[in-house]
C-alpha cells in the first residue's frame, strides 16, 4: 500500500519542483570488503643530513658578515654540503595508520622491514599515513614538558597513500627531517671584551654575560662556555611557525677606553619570528666597526660609531648588535609552496557572509566557508597558521589584536569554530556554523592570511577578504493559502492536514538557481526516493529527464524559470497523499533560490499526523 501510494504521489508531480539527480543514494558503491595491498618492499627510509641554516649576524668577526662594514648581514638559508640524506638506522620506527580513524594498523622498525618476506601488507580501502621517526620521537612529542633541551634532535617524516580494492599501492622513499628547532649562539671577541669577565662577575656576585633563548614555555641559556663550544639547543616547534625570544644580559663596561671600567647591568631583548621545525637558527652576536679597546658610542641606524658617552638605549643597542634577522623581503611565497584555494569560488574574489546564506527556520547556515590547502610535488602539508586583520576593531580585539597568529594544522587551536582535516594530502579548513555565526557578529571586511608550510619547508602566504554584511538580498519567498488571504509563518511547523500550500517566489532580476531539498528521513527518505529514480535534491532550472512530466503538471522549468520574475506552484493537493503513506513524522521542503542580489533559503515545515 505504502509503495503504491508513494509512486502515485511522485508521478503526479515529484512532490514539488524539477528533479536533477545530483545526489545518488544507490548504485555501484565501492565494496568496502575488498582489500588492497600496500607494497613496502621497496621502501627506503632516509634521514636528511642537513638542517636549514638561518644566520642572524651583526658580527664583523663572522665570515658570513657583509663586506660593507656599514651594513649588517641579512639572514641566510643554506644547506650542509655533501649527500643530502643517509639511510635511517635500524631502530627507526615505521608506522602505518588509517588517516580517517587515526588507528595504527602496523608498526615496524627499519630493521624489521628488511626482513619481511613478501613486502606487502593487506589493508582495507582507504587513505593511510606511512610515517617514520627516530626512536625517541614518540616520547618527545608526547611529553608536554619537553620544550627545550641540549643536544636532543628528533626526526620525523610521513607520506599519505590511498589503498584501492584489489590493487597494489607502492611506497618508495620516505625522508625524515629534523622535527624540532636547532639553535646555536656565537659571541664575538669584541662583544665579550666589553662585558665583565665571568670570574670577576662570580667573585662580585654579578650577572655573567649570557644569552637566553625562549620558545613557548621552554628556555635555554647560552653562557660563554656554551657559545665557545658550539653547544646546540633544541626547541619543540609547538606551532607551524614559532617565535624565538632572545635576551642578552650582563655587566657592560660603559667607560671610555682609558678610564677605569664602570659596569652597568644591561638587558637587551629581541624576537625572531617565522621559526619552523627543521631550521638551524645560528645567532652570531657582535659589534660592527669595533676597534681595540673599549669604545664610546651612539646608535645611528644600525652602525656603531665613536662619540661621547651617552646613556644606553637598550632596545636600540640590541638592534645594532644583532643586525637584521629578515629571512626574505616581505612575505613572498616560495616556489612550489602549498596552494590555498576557496572551495566553490576564486579566493581572490573574496567571500561574503550575509543573511542570504542563513536559514532562519532551521537556524543553520546553508553555505559554510571552506578553504583547501594543496601541497605540490608529492609533499605534505606540515603546518597551517592564520592571521586576521580587519576594519572592525571589535573583531581584532576578540581575535587577540593585530599581531595575532592562530595555528590550525596539525593542531587546531580553534576547533570549536573550525573543522580541519586531511584527505589524500589535501588539508581542508571549514568554518562550522558556530564559526560562521561568530564572524557574523562583526560587520566589515576581515582579511584572513593563510600561512601554509609543506614538508619541504616551503611556505605560501595567501589572503582571503571576508565581507560580513547585515543586508539581506536574494529573492522573496512567500507561503500563502490558495487564495492568498492568509500568509503562513515559515519559521513555524504546521499540521500537514490543516494547511494549503501556494508558494510564490519573486525576483527583481532573474533566477539563477532554484532548487528544493526534501528532508524527510522517515516518510520520504533518500533511499525511498532513489528507488523510484528521484533524488532528495530537486532542480527546476536543470530538471534533466523530469522536464516533460513537470511541464505537464504545470511547473515551469529551464528557460521558463530563468526568464520569469515570478514563479508559483501549488502543492496543496499532495497533502492527502502524504496521509496515504501511513507514516507519521516531520516532512520538510527547503527552497534555495538565487538571483543577482543573493540567495534566499526558506523551509516549509510539516508535521505529518496520521489519525
Amino acid at each position: 500500500m505504502k509503495k503504491t501510494a508513494l509512486m502515485f504521489f511522485l508521478a503526479l508531480g515529484a512532490l514539488l519542483t524539477g528533479c536533477k539527480e545530483s545526489i545518488s543514494f544507490g548504485g555501484d558503491e565501492e565494496d568496502k570488503t575488498k582489500t588492497g595491498k600496500l607494497v613496502i618492499s621497496g621502501l627506503n627510509v632516509a634521514v636528511a643530513k642537513y638542517d636549514e641554516e638561518m644566520s642572524s649576524s651583526g658580527n664583523t668577526n663572522d665570515p658570513q658578515a657583509s663586506a660593507d662594514p656599514g651594513r649588517p648581514s641579512p639572514a641566510k638559508a643554506t644547506r650542509a654540503e655533501g649527500s643530502e640524506t643517509a639511510a635511517a638506522p635500524a631502530d627507526y620506527i615505521v608506522r602505518i595508520r588509517n588517516q580517517k580513524t587515526g588507528e595504527e594498523v602496523d608498526k615496524y622498525t627499519c630493521g624489521e622491514l628488511g626482513q619481511l618476506a613478501e613486502g606487502k601488507i593487506e589493508l582495507y580501502p582507504g587513505v593511510y599515513v606511512i610515517s617514520a621517526e627516530s626512536p625517541d620521537y614518540e616520547a618527545y612529542a608526547g611529553n608536554a614538558a619537553a620544550r627545550a633541551d641540549w643536544e636532543t634532535p628528533v626526526y620525523y617524516g610521513s607520506v599519505s597513500k590511498t589503498v584501492m580494492p584489489k590493487e597494489e599501492t607502492a611506497v618508495s622513499d620516505l625522508v625524515c627531517t629534523l622535527a624540532n628547532i636547532k639553535t646555536t649562539v656565537a659571541l664575538s671577541q669584541d662583544l665579550c671584551g666589553l662585558f665583565m669577565s665571568d670570574a670577576e662577575a662570580e667573585s662580585l656576585g654579578k650577572q655573567k654575560l649570557a644569552v637566553t633563548l625562549s620558545v613557548g614555555g621552554g628556555s635555554l641559556t647560552f653562557d660563554r662556555a656554551k657559545s665557545e663550544s658550539g653547544a646546540a639547543g633544541y626547541f619543540k616547534a609547538a606551532a607551524g611557525t614559532n617565535t624565538i625570544k632572545v635576551e642578552l644580559t650582563g655587566m657592560y663596561n660603559s667607560s671610555a677606553g682609558d678610564e677605569a671600567p664602570e659596569y652597568d647591568l644591561v638587558n637587551w631583548e629581541q624576537e625572531i619570528a617565522g621559526c619552523t621545525a627543521g631550521q638551524w637558527r645560528k645567532l652570531s652576536i657582535g659589534i660592527l666597526n669595533a676597534h681595540e679597546g673599549n669604545v664610546r658610542f651612539e646608535l645611528i641606524v644600525q652602525n656603531w660609531v665613536y662619540d661621547e658617552k651617552i646613556n644606553v638605549d637598550v632596545m636600540g643597542l640590541y638592534s645594532a648588535f644583532f643586525g637584521e634577522e629578515t629571512i626574505k623581503e616581505g612575505e613572498v611565497s616560495d616556489a612550489d609552496a602549498p596552494v590555498v584555494s576557496l572551495a566553490g569560488g576564486a579566493i581572490e574574489n573574496g567571500y561574503t557572509i550575509s543573511p542570504s546564506i542563513y536559514d532562519a527556520d532551521l537556524e543553520k547556515w546553508t553555505a559554510n566557508l571552506k578553504v583547501l590547502i594543496t601541497p605540490v610535488g608529492g609533499a605534505g602539508v606540515a603546518s597551517v597558521d592564520v592571521s586576521v586583520d580587519s576594519d572592525n576593531a571589535a573583531l581584532l580585539a576578540a581575535a587577540g589584536g593585530e599581531e595575532n597568529r592562530i595555528a590550525i594544522w596539525p593542531s587546531n587551536t580553534v576547533s570549536a569554530y573550525l573543522t580541519v582535516r586531511e584527505d589524500a594530502s589535501v588539508v581542508s579548513a571549514t568554518l562550522k556554523d558556530a564559526g560562521m555565526s561568530e564572524i557574523f557578529r562583526y560587520p566589515g571586511v576581515h582579511t584572513v592570511k593563510y600561512i601554509a608550510t609543506d614538508s619541504h619547508g616551503r611556505t605560501s602566504y595567501t589572503t582571503l577578504a571576508i565581507t560580513v554584511t547585515e543586508s539581506g538580498g536574494g529573492p522573496e519567498i512567500v507561503w500563502t493559502n490558495a487564495d492568498g488571504s492568509f500568509t503562513y509563518d515559515l519559521s513555524q511547523r504546521y499540521n500537514h492536514d490543516e494547511v494549503e500550500i501556494l508558494i510564490t517566489v519573486t525576483t527583481e532580476s532573474a533566477f539563477t538557481d532554484f532548487s528544493v531539498d526534501i528532508i524527510s528521513p522517515d516518510i520520504l527518505s533518500p533511499a525511498a526516493l532513489a528507488g523510484v529514480g528521484l533524488s532528495s535534491h530537486l532542480d527546476l532550472i536543470n530538471p534533466g529527464g523530469m522536464e516533460g512530466a513537470l511541464n505537464g503538471l504545470g511547473f515551469p522549468t529551464g528557460g521558463d524559470v530563468t526568464s520569469s520574475k515570478v514563479v508559483r506552484f501549488d502543492i496543496t493537493g499532495f497533502m492527502g497523499l502524504l496521509s496515504a503513506l501511513q507514516t507519521a513524522g516531520d516532512c520538510d521542503f527547503r527552497l534555495s533560490v538565487t538571483d543577482a542580489s543573493g540567495t534566499t533559503v526558506r523551509t516549509v515545515q510539516l508535521d505529518v499526523v496520521i489519525p
